[in-house]
């Protein structure tokens, strides 16, 4: 069954059913005009995200931040509201003669599969600083990080999460072949750019790798 998740400027609209505050599941219901921005899948149901054409602020409406802490909302919107907090993720584009460095870890989204050295930012931190952090603890070394290459921002195709993926230029010290992987990292391998693209394991990280290169 399809619900309709409608939010402006942090605050989201709700109905009460019985004692339970829920996403409207019919157009009828919603009295006001909306623009479909993107859809999400929550334990099977489809949700609707879009933007109200309002003349007015819904002062009334309840803050996004608000949702996951009170009891009297359904536990479907509880997750489609998590499911629309970015997830941020860094990622270092290492060059060498050989190519660009990617990593295989041995856990994580990514277990056992080619990536770029990075992860998530964690709380508190600055994206430069997320992707030193990240760097040093998958191959050993403290990088110098450059240039901010590209900002990348999609909804998975696994799942309904919004990625908002950082790369950065980095530079890590002595030669490639002294790069040893940490205990997170299986293996470490430079690749051509192109072929980099192709053996990426998450589309959305290979579609920003790949505007970096066509660019």
């Amino acid at each position: 069954m399809t619900q309709y998740y409608v939010e402006t400027d942090g605050k989201i609209y709700l109905i009460e059913s019985g004692n339970v505050l829920s996403f409207p599941r019919s157009r009828d219901e919603i009295p006001f005009e909306v623009r479909q921005k993107a859809k999400m899948v929550v334990e099977s149901e489809e949700i609707i995200y879009a933007e109200p054409v309002l003349s007015y602020h819904p002062q009334r409406w309840l803050n996004k931040e608000d949702i996951p802490v009170l009891d009297e909302v359904d536990p479907i919107v509880r997750k489609a509201v998590n499911f629309s907090l970015p997830r941020l993720v860094v990622e270092a584009v290492i060059r060498g003669p050989n190519g660009v460095l990617l990593v295989k870890p041995s856990r994580g989204y990514n277990k056992d599969r080619w990536t770029l050295p990075g992860g998530f930012m964690v709380y508190g931190e600055t994206p430069a600083d997320a992707v030193r952090r990240e760097v040093e603890e998958e191959v050993g070394l403290k990088p110098t990080i450059a240039e901010l290459l590209n900002v990348h921002s999609a909804i998975g195709a696994e799942n309904s999460y919004q990625w908002v993926i950082f790369y950065f230029s980095a530079e890590v010290p002595g030669a490639p072949d002294d790069l040893q992987p940490s205990h997170e990292i299986k293996q470490l391998k430079w690749f051509a750019p192109g072929k980099a693209a192709e053996v990426i394991h998450s589309p959305l990280m290979q579609e920003g790798f790949r505007q970096i290169f066509d660019n």
